[in-house]
């Protein structure tokens, strides 16, 4: 398992790299363990550099994404909240730009058919596309499925057996990615002018304006704005139509992307040109900004492990909820001592029975963790705190969830 230092933008392939925070050796957040490989657990350094050139921030060590998403654990559809936010966009895309039961749809990333499970019974060209085997949890036999990463040589491979999709989704799948280029050449292949393509991602400036440092973890290769963006697919051909502010995407605040080839059937909305301006106004390529960010995020630290202490020093039982992927960042730059969190709840089957990685604390299911009786819960899929203080049976049970981010409290 070979991991490369980065010596060049993913997108532009500048040298004009800077680096602004380092989270020190952190293992991969997806490898949930079994007790017997704890101890043969490997770390790797966690660190983000800007691109001066076209402002794009990405790890500065690249992992091997080929052993991450052979080991994955991560099945979309084990979150009820995030569902109900993928069906939410298919009825967007459904009444917005027309499309019926005969035009193809794909989705990139599809994990578990979470997103592509919510288009019509009646709709015969369903394809997803999943290198990951998350796809083999996949119980729709409408979805077509092509197990593989995608790439220019797969785009080729979906176009001897499908038709030109009508609608492409990705969605918290970008910041995975690491030949980006490679990835715009072959969309440019597999679309024309009625092509629309959608893409979901973290919006770096919320993440930098918001302190939200557990966005950053080794699956997370980059960290994007429309800016860098906009520079990566004109190069192929492809235009930003327009784009849409999300409060709560698949991890946090969001941007939704809406793009075409240049001489679609869409024009581009003002909006864009507007946010364009708007971020190189806010700084998307000047390290000041950013070097701000690493003192935010310690304070942030600082701040959390008070509360846990002071809960903990009381006498009170605390545990984390959902095991997510980004809360192990979370848990990891805490480096609380053994024994403060108890249990970690989860309902994905996959993670039952596991370890959280680095801080290893036992995952249990929901439903023993009820039993347990913890009195305080860290809510590390903190984006979706609404749904859980509303929904969870540890809410309703009188549980308390304490709010990391962005601003850490209790509720």
């Amino acid at each position: 398992m070979r991991n490369k230092i980065l010596k060049c933008c993913r997108i532009c392939f500048s040298r004009q790299l800077v680096s602004y925070l380092d989270l020190g050796k952190q293992p991969f957040s997806n490898s949930f363990l079994n007790f017997k490989d704890i101890k043969k657990e490997k770390k790797f350094p966690l660190g983000v550099v800007l691109c001066k050139n076209c402002g794009l921030s990405q790890l500065s060590i690249i992992p091997n994404t080929k052993f991450i998403f052979s080991k994955y654990d991560y099945l979309s559809s084990s979150s009820k909240a995030l569902s109900n936010h993928y069906k939410s966009l298919v009825e967007m895309l459904l009444k917005r730009f027309d499309i019926n039961s005969n035009d193809t749809v794909l989705d990139i990333g599809c994990n578990d058919g979470i997103l592509l499970k919510h288009y019509p019974k009646n709709f015969n060209n369903v394809i997803g596309i999943e290198p990951s085997d998350a796809s083999k949890h996949i119980k729709e036999k409408k979805i077509k499925l092509i197990n593989k990463f995608f790439n220019y040589k797969t785009s080729n491979d979906y176009l001897r057996k499908y038709k030109k999709p009508k609608i492409i989704t990705i969605t918290n799948v970008l910041a995975q990615i690491d030949n980006l280029n490679d990835l715009a050449k072959g969309l440019n292949n597999i679309i024309d002018e009625k092509s629309l393509i959608v893409i979901e991602f973290p919006y770096l400036q919320y993440m930098i304006d918001k302190c939200l440092f557990d966005l950053i973890y080794h699956e997370h290769l980059s960290y994007f704005a429309l800016t860098p963006l906009k520079y990566l697919f004109e190069k192929f051909d492809i235009k930003i139509v327009n784009f849409e502010k999300l409060n709560m995407g698949a991890s946090g605040p969001a941007i939704r992307l809406f793009l075409s080839k240049n001489n679609s059937i869409y024009n581009r909305s003002e909006k864009v040109i507007k946010q364009i301006k708007y971020e190189k106004n806010w700084g998307i390529k000047k390290i000041k900004k950013y070097k701000l960010f690493e003192k935010f995020v310690q304070k942030k630290i600082y701040k959390i492990k008070k509360i846990l202490h002071l809960k903990y020093k009381q006498g009170y039982k605390i545990g984390c909820f959902t095991a997510s992927s980004k809360g192990n960042t979370l848990l990891n730059c805490l480096n609380l001592d053994k024994g403060i969190i108890k249990f970690a709840s989860e309902n994905n089957i996959k993670k039952i029975g596991k370890f959280t990685p680095g801080s290893h604390i036992k995952i249990i299911s929901d439903k023993d963790f009820i039993k347990m009786k913890i009195d305080y819960a860290i809510l590390l899929s903190w984006n979706y705190k609404k749904f859980f203080i509303k929904k969870s049976e540890f809410a309703k049970k009188g549980g308390k969830f304490i709010i990391p981010l962005p601003s850490p409290h209790i509720e």
